[in-house]
């Protein structure tokens, strides 16, 4: 399948592959292991499902045995691919789910092909890594996170990205900053939480990206800038947060609409449904208690309960990171959770004596003192 075709490549999605046919010498910045970083001598750039992506464990082991140079090989020749110079990036995602956005000004554009899965491995910069390297591979750090995924993940954001104008190295360096902010921003503007830490993730574990540009011919000039200030940058970073976004609807089920859910707000900090089924047999009359159980979708999935259910996470995050001293976090989360317990009752007047009931249990983790929020507020939508 043809997806695109311009003077200076053919896109062709083919299977589990999608790849670019360089119809021009072009310099090409990677994150490949092999013929990766900057070359100037690529013919083809390819994305490649290597695997599903949970529970394929004999595949994943083949890829492993092999090696990356063996993978490589095998790869590129299963998809007539010359494994000399195709720079390849493997991911889980279904190449079927694949997105292309563009965008343009003038005679500047922009292509970006993005494949994007983050339920298996997302995590946030600076999270704490389970995997080491060393020489002979990877081996799990000792004390590794409980949440550490395998090695070779499970969810992967590529992005192959195509400008149309010759680019200086340094740009192409400067426009992989980009690239990368935009597909942070697609990621955190959905809330997606790290599966490392109680933190919004700002990726995957394993997120690959290409970037191609022409080399310049004879009376052709060269761009030396892409930052957030600059034309090439704006262009990089838009068409990069559209093609995550939508990829990661495609491929996950995530968009906007679905993420208004309590526990999509408080889930990374310990305030799942099931804490939330805990609080209700700890708090409620066993009759009640069944009724909140029974009716735990449509309470998630309120609008304005989940509306308050963010602020909250937002007053938790802004404690942790200390934007909120210690001596006014705690009153601050009292007060959010208490305004979600309102929410949940359809009553503001119940602000008050929800604080007063949630002030009288000091001992509660966040986690805790959110999940009584939501079943005291239950309790008085019904009394």
């Amino acid at each position: 399948m043809l997806l695109e075709e311009t003077d200076r490549y053919q896109l062709h999605r083919r299977g589990r592959y999608l790849y670019a046919a360089l119809a021009r010498p072009h310099r090409v910045l990677s994150t490949c292991r092999i013929n990766g970083g900057l070359r100037e001598d690529l013919t083809h750039v390819a994305n490649h499902q290597g695997c599903e992506g949970v529970a394929h464990d004999p595949r994943g082991a083949t890829a492993v045995d092999e090696g990356p140079g063996g993978y490589h090989v095998r790869a590129c020749e299963d998809a007539g691919l010359p494994p000399a110079c195709t720079a390849l990036m493997a991911t889980a995602a279904n190449m079927q789910c694949a997105v292309l956005e563009r965008a343009a000004e003038g005679d500047l554009a922009v292509t970006v092909a993005a494949t994007a899965g983050v339920l298996g491995n997302a995590t946030r910069a600076g999270d704490r890594a389970g995997w080491v390297e060393c020489e002979e591979g990877c081996r799990a750090r000792a004390a590794a996170p409980e949440a550490a995924p395998p090695e070779r993940g499970a969810g992967t954001i590529v992005t192959l990205v195509f400008v149309n104008q010759p680019c200086t190295p340094a740009c192409l360096v400067r426009a992989a900053t980009l690239v990368t902010e935009g597909k942070s921003a697609a990621v955190l503007d959905l809330r997606v939480p790290s599966l490392q830490s109680s933190a919004l993730a700002t990726g995957t574990g394993t997120d690959q990206l290409a970037i191609a540009a022409p080399l310049a011919r004879e009376g052709e000039w060269e761009r030396q800038w892409a930052g957030g200030h600059n034309l090439l940058g704006e262009l990089l970073g838009r068409a990069t947060h559209q093609a995550v976004t939508r990829s990661l609807l495609l491929q996950n089920g995530l968009c906007p609409e679905l993420r208004r859910n309590l526990c999509g707000a408080l889930g990374r900090h310990g305030c799942d449904e099931q804490a939330l089924c805990r609080a209700a047999e700890r708090w409620l009359a066993a009759d009640l208690a069944e009724v909140f159980a029974r009716n735990l979708q449509a309470l998630v999935h309120d609008p304005l309960s989940a509306a308050a259910a963010f602020a909250l996470a937002e007053v938790l995050d802004l404690a942790r990171d200390g934007v909120l001293h210690a001596e006014v976090a705690r009153e601050a989360v009292l007060n959010q959770a208490a305004q979600l317990g309102a929410a949940v009752a359809v009553r503001p007047d119940a602000f008050v004596a929800l604080r007063e009931r949630l002030l009288a249990e000091p001992g509660l983790a966040p986690a805790e003192l959110a999940a009584l929020a939501v079943v005291e507020g239950f309790a008085r939508k019904w009394n």
